[in-house]
This record gives C-alpha cells, structure tokens and sequence, in this order.
C-alpha cells in the first residue's frame, strides 16, 4: 500500500476508542507447512478445522435466548467505531443495577457462572484432539507449540439494528473481539486481583513486534532498540526470533450481562519459522535496520519514504510497540499489556490495554492422551472461578 506520511498519524492527536480491523474475504494458502489453513486480510490465521461458539450468561445463568432486558446499543457515540460502515453494537442488561447486588446473590451468579464448564468441557477437548491430529498428520510442524489463553474484553456486534435483541439470534451474527480494557481495570487487577490469587511478578519486557508481509506468509519479528536508535531482533536463533502469525483453532466467547466485561478463551498454535534463507532473512534485516524510533507516531516507528518493502516482496504490515508485566503462579500465567500500534496495511492505529489470563496446567493436562472429562470439569470450574473474580474488580462496579 501506500506510504503514510508520519504527520498523519500522530499520536498526539486525542485518542479515539479502539478501531476494529476490517474483516477481508478468507484466501487459501499454499505453503507445505501450513496445508488445511486460511487466514484473513487482519492477517489472523485459522486451522482448517478452527471452529468458534459464542453464548450468554445472565443472572439467571446460561441462556438459550436473549433475554427481553438485554438491547443491542451502540458502542459508543462515536461513527469511527464502525466496521466495513456497520455500527459497532453492544450488549447492556437494562435490568442490572449494581447497588441491588449483594453477597448472597454475587455467590449465586457465580455458581451459576461456572456451569459454563459443562457447556465448554467436549469443545476444549475436541480442538486439542483436532490439533494434535493435524500434527500427527504433517500439517502442521511439530513445532508448532500450543496455547491456551483467556482474555478480557468486550464482545461486539456488526450488521444488527441497535434495540432489543429477543426477535432473532446473536449466534450466527458477525462479531469480533475487543481486548481494549478500562484503565480501571488495570489498576485493580494489580492492586487485588494480583495478591488474592498468589501471582508473583516474574519480570517485565519492552518490545516492538514488527508484521512484515512475505510472498506466502505474515512473519512476526521481535525487536528491541539498539544504542544507535535503530531496530534489532533480539532473539538468539532465527527460529524463537522470527515467527508466524499464531494458527487458532477454537474461540468461544462469553458476553456476561452482570459484569461490564466479556470473556474469550482462545486456543492457538505457536509456529515457527526455520526455513529462511540467508537472501529472506536479509530483506527481513534490511527493513527493520530502516526503520526509524519516533515517540510521537503511532506505533511509535516510521520509516523513509520509499523504504516499507524490498525486492524480495516483503512489505511492513503493522508495527507495535509493547509494554507487558509477566506475572506467575503454578497453575496459571498472567500477562498485563500496554500497546500502541499502527497498520501500514489500512492507515490506523491504536493504543490499548489488554489483560490476558495463560491456562498452563490445563493446556499441558489437555494435551495428554485420553484425558478424563471430570478431571477437564474440574480444571475449567477453577479457571472460571479466577474469571470471574478478575471481571469483579472492574472498577465500573466496585
């Protein structure tokens, strides 16, 4: 595309609520490594096999229909929040008041809250069965490393007509995943959530992650700054420091009308690449080393004119930079992210705050063969439980 001048994209203008990528037509790809896979024109990758859910809890808890209380409005009153000219819409219960809720009741929705381990148990196991085949199969490279996630954020809808929603289905209608959270949020997850569930910091990381658009595929480059003020891949070997855009294999999303925020638990593939040649890998160098470090942009890089692609057919897609606190305990992994981001591709940026929760134990306990659904109930009722305390201490409700 088009260079974008650095003017026009300045980050000091007032920041508007996050935009949403536009969803482009699925295409085939046609590399060995990734046969059976599709991806999108956000650059978002899906298995062959990928499959998504989405359902409602209420306080009366998982429901097969709208319930008449809940509307469809909009996002916000700003006509920047639309997608391909639709309206972004919301969920809101128009029955829920937080000053009716107490300590009896809270316990109730969260009894209530956990029986979405029944409904999510056989699609975990599925996706994780489905995964495994394809590495069985040669599909996909064994090295493709899988991750199980749980992140917070807010569930939007496209293509409907803002109102009540009790006439038809929300099942099958276009929706995305907005990981932008409030900064109240952040403040009280690191201030309660952090020391009620026993995480420790286990370090903190500054970064810019570089797309960069190739003749087959969207590579993902980590990079730091060097002393000279120009980019570097920090990683050792090419394989840990040049990668693939993550392959998902399940979504099932979760839109909560007692708390302000929803929940996505995603299950993808981490891929490498270990197949570059020295010729790649120094087109790959040679737009990153042109790259030029600007905190008042967004996405915080820019580069000279002229200089976004090289001969060999890379182009920069989208660049961000990341400012992420690792937190840890045995079970699970939490990570709280700050980023400011920018498309080549469409001319956008975005700057946002993401909290994701990392389901170790249950990702290595579902990877095993012949796994016991009890055993899969009983690691997802505790998942859920620590969900739905983190989604208590947004500050909108305490």
């Amino acid at each position: 595309m088009s260079y974008v001048p650095p003017h026009k994209r300045n980050s000091k203008d007032p920041v508007q609520p996050s935009p949403f990528p536009l969803l482009l037509t699925k295409f085939r790809r046609n590399i060995d490594d990734l046969k059976s896979t599709y991806f999108q024109g956000n650059g978002i990758v899906y298995s062959g096999k990928y499959f998504t859910k989405w359902f409602l809890v209420s306080s009366n808890g998982i429901e097969d229909e709208v319930p008449p209380s809940v509307n469809l409005v909009p996002l916000s009153s700003d006509s920047s929040d639309c997608i391909n000219g639709l309206k972004a819409l919301e969920l809101m219960n128009n029955d829920f008041h937080k000053d009716m809720i107490t300590e009896e009741s809270e316990e109730e929705e969260r009894t209530r809250w956990l029986l979405v381990a029944e409904k999510v148990a056989d699609d975990l196991v599925f996706a994780y069965e489905q995964a495994n085949k394809r590495k069985e199969d040669h599909e996909i490279s064994d090295n493709a490393k899988l991750r199980l996630v749980a992140r917070f954020g807010k569930i939007v809808f496209y293509g409907r007509k803002a109102g009540p929603v009790v006439d038809y289905s929300l099942k099958n209608s276009r929706r995305i995943f907005s990981t932008d959270v409030p900064t109240s949020f952040i403040q009280n997850i690191k201030s309660n959530a952090i020391t009620s569930h026993e995480f420790c910091i286990d370090g903190e990381k500054e970064k810019y992650i570089v797309k960069i658009t190739g003749p087959n595929e969207i590579i993902s480059c980590k990079c730091t700054v060097k002393e000279d003020g120009r980019l570097s891949m920090y990683k050792a070997s090419l394989g840990e420091r040049v990668e693939l855009n993550p392959e998902r294999h399940l979504t099932i999303d979760v839109s909560c009308t007692v708390k302000n925020l929803d929940v996505r638990l995603m299950l993808a593939g981490k891929r490498k690449i270990n197949t570059l040649t020295e010729n790649e890998l120094s087109n790959i160098q040679g737009l990153l080393s042109s790259a030029i470090v600007d905190l008042n942009v967004k996405g915080r890089l820019r580069w000279p004119l002229g200089t976004t692609s090289s001969e060999g057919g890379y182009k920069i897609f989208e660049v961000c930079h990341v400012k992420v606190t690792i937190y840890k305990k045995h079970t699970l992994g939490l990570k709280v992210r700050e980023t400011d981001g920018f498309s080549e591709r469409n001319g956008t940026g975005e700057i946002a705050k993401g909290v994701t929760l990392i389901l170790k134990e249950m990702n290595t306990k579902l990877q095993e063969q012949n796994i016991e659904r009890g055993c899969v109930l009983e690691m997802l009722r505790g998942v859920l439980g620590t969900i739905w305390d983190f989604m208590s201490y947004d500050g909108s409700l305490m």
